[in-house]
């Protein structure tokens, strides 16, 4: 029955109105204004699921912005240190992101001081009990059998910690491959250039000259890293490849399979892929927590709202919105406008202008919610096989193994 009609709450999020407007239409629709059609389920109605009705509703969107007052748009410019943080490919990225999807990608909250808040953050959990990055340290230590197995048949292991951050999930498990004697090359990929040279200072910091840190600015989303590990394949040497994928970084993305497809076409058959996440349940759903702010300000914690700081969005310009969303099966952090602005943006061949409807929402933090099936799912559909997975006893968190498909 789903697949026959939108939700009224997805229906807002898709058109970026209110779930008034959404009602507004249905009445509309049921006294013979609109042309909609309705999927009509005992006393409540739905908008049906049909090319007709969507160019409709995309001919409704427009209209609500064509007759605005042009006295109630805010102007909203970024800070100037938006543009010396970011180039002018990442800006054009956030702009069309905005434009497309009303949303930033969260990977830019972790350039220049976002990536000491991330640090910081991280640092503050490692020395808790609080488990992070997926409970990968836990699980890496639960996999260890299992590893060291598949691993006895090398001479060597080199591994790419994609997203690498700070390189603490990594450390043991480096230090474990050097304690037996394994360890090739590590190599970090991180879009960030300030995380790359955190993950740096900490290995030299832990390693000393034992570890050299190969670092590759790269965006998992649209780049192939399969090249950087060509010299070891033509020298055909007895080397184990294990790429890590570790956190909550993949479920943080607008299309997390974007990801794992570049990382599979970049794999040969051998090399290992390792992956871990934090799993659904009611505890998860309910976890948004980056700092010791108070729990009903947490976009203005620093780690969520570095580039939301640097838009320059006015805090009486929008309310916050926080939760869970049930259609959606997605945590979120978002605003939701007051009143209706025109962002503009500068660049070196003119200038960009962005206009946002009073009820639009603007979306600066998700985590899709993924049980152990939707895991194995995802993995298949991207073309893995998965060898081995490993929860934490309490099933928070999941490690899985794979390789990719034959």
């Amino acid at each position: 029955m789903a697949e026959l009609y939108y939700s009224n709450r997805n229906l807002a999020y898709t058109y970026n109105v209110s779930v008034a407007t959404v009602y507004n239409w249905i009445d509309a629709a049921k006294n013979g204004k609109l042309d909609l059609e309705l999927y009509e389920h005992g006393e409540k109605a739905y908008v049906r699921k049909n090319t007709r009705n969507i160019a409709i509703l995309e001919r409704l969107a427009k209209e609500r912005k064509k007759y605005r007052p042009r006295q109630a748009v805010k102007e909203v410019t970024p800070r100037p240190e938006f543009y010396k943080i970011y180039n002018e490919g990442q800006i054009y990225d956030i702009v069309v992101n905005l434009e497309k999807h009303h949303e930033v990608d969260v990977e830019y909250n972790y350039f220049d001081r976002g990536a000491d808040n991330w640090d910081q953050y991280i640092q503050r959990l490692s020395e808790s009990d609080t488990p992070h990055y997926g409970g990968a340290i836990e699980l890496f230590s639960l996999s260890s059998p299992y590893l060291d197995m598949i691993l006895d048949d090398y001479d060597r292991v080199n591994i790419v910690d994609i997203g690498v951050g700070n390189a603490v999930p990594t450390r043991a498990f480096i230090k474990h491959l050097l304690d037996i004697n394994k360890l090739g090359r590590y190599i970090a990929l991180d879009i960030s250039p300030e995380m790359l040279h955190i993950a740096k200072r900490n290995i030299t910091e832990w390693f000393g000259d034992r570890v050299a840190l190969e670092d590759y600015q790269l965006d998992i989303t649209r780049e192939r890293f399969g090249h950087i590990l060509a010299e070891d394949y033509i020298k055909n040497e007895r080397v184990a490849n294990i790429v890590l994928f570790l956190g909550g970084t993949p479920n943080n993305f607008r299309i997390p399979d974007d990801a794992f497809r570049i990382i599979q076409d970049s794999l040969r058959k051998d090399d290992l892929f390792i992956r871990t996440s934090r799993l659904d349940t009611e505890m998860t759903r309910n976890f948004i927590d980056f700092s010791n702010s108070d729990p009903n300000d947490i976009l203005l914690d620093p780690i969520t709202s570095f580039i939301f700081n640097l838009l320059n969005i006015d805090s009486s310009l929008y309310e916050f919105e926080k939760g869970y969303d049930e259609t959606l099966r997605q945590r979120y952090l978002r605003i939701r406008l007051t009143v209706a602005i025109r962002m503009k943006f500068d660049f070196s061949f003119g200038k960009q202008v962005l206009e946002f409807d009073k009820g639009d929402r603007i979306l600066f933090w998700r985590a899709w919610q993924m049980t152990p099936t939707d895991i194995y799912a995802q993995l298949e559909r991207n073309g893995f096989y998965m060898l081995h997975s490993t929860q934490t006893p309490d099933k928070q968190f999941i490690l899985t193994v794979s390789q990719i498909q034959s």
